[in-house]
């Protein structure tokens, strides 16, 4: 019971939501572990561990993190996280694609004293303050930050020289593997990391910015989706 109430807490905190139907079971996958699936299959919820069947008689027959195997009258289906898709009812190896309505996501931004409009966000999973620079080609730090977030930029990076405050500096252009403000995320940004001080605040530049529609209002900005 305390599994199944930990697990559950899990599924509802990553908010997974994929959606199959299987030979005429509509089977909602809530989550996947090691050797652990949570289906909710017809309407009622299951946590089933490999070998276990459920009461409508799907069989787990593996699962991690990413996909599970699942057996259901004598038929053996492959369901996954990351996609959303349906099991063709002739065939159960063939994966009919449902294309789900797309969410307009948005963040609003009020403009500070200073005149500047300031985020907080993520790179990599790992806070930052960003300053929203849309005169800004790509999404900038200094060497402190990107040693923070464990970004190797001497290793990967590729070196140039950039103009700052403080006159001429080394940097590195880097590939950021995620960049996120509220609800609005990106993968593979490109972005800099300067020797140095500056900028004392992630500048979030067009790299980021430019994927999005951005307007601003007055003393309010909002980025959001395009569609």
């Amino acid at each position: 019971m305390v599994l199944r109430k930990f697990l559950s807490a899990v599924v509802i905190a990553l908010s997974f939501s994929y959606l199959w139907a299987v030979d005429g079971l509509s089977i909602h996958v809530s989550g996947l572990f090691k050797n652990t699936a949570i289906l909710t299959i017809n309407g009622q919820q299951h946590t089933l561990k490999v070998g276990l069947t459920s009461p409508e008689g799907v069989k787990l027959i593996s699962a991690n993190s990413r996909r599970a195997v699942v057996e259901y009258n004598g038929k053996q289906h492959t369901l996954t996280m990351g996609s959303s898709g349906a099991l063709g009812f002739d065939d159960p190896d063939v994966m009919v694609p449902i294309t789900p309505p797309e969410e307009h996501k948005s963040l609003k931004l009020v403009r500070e004293q200073d005149g500047m409009f300031r985020v907080r966000g993520t790179i990599n999973n790992t806070q930052v303050h960003f300053l929203v620079d849309t005169g800004a080609t790509i999404v900038a730090m200094n060497h402190t930050t990107a040693e923070r977030i464990g970004i190797p930029f001497r290793a990967i990076g590729k070196p140039m020289k950039v103009e700052t405050a403080s006159g001429i500096e080394d940097a590195y252009r880097v590939v950021l593997r995620r960049v996120r403000i509220g609800d609005l995320e990106l993968s593979n940004v490109e972005g800099s990391v300067i020797v140095g001080n500056q900028p004392s605040k992630v500048l979030l530049g067009n790299s980021f910015l430019g994927k999005f529609k951005v307007e601003q209002d007055g003393d309010h900005l909002t980025i959001g989706s395009r569609h």
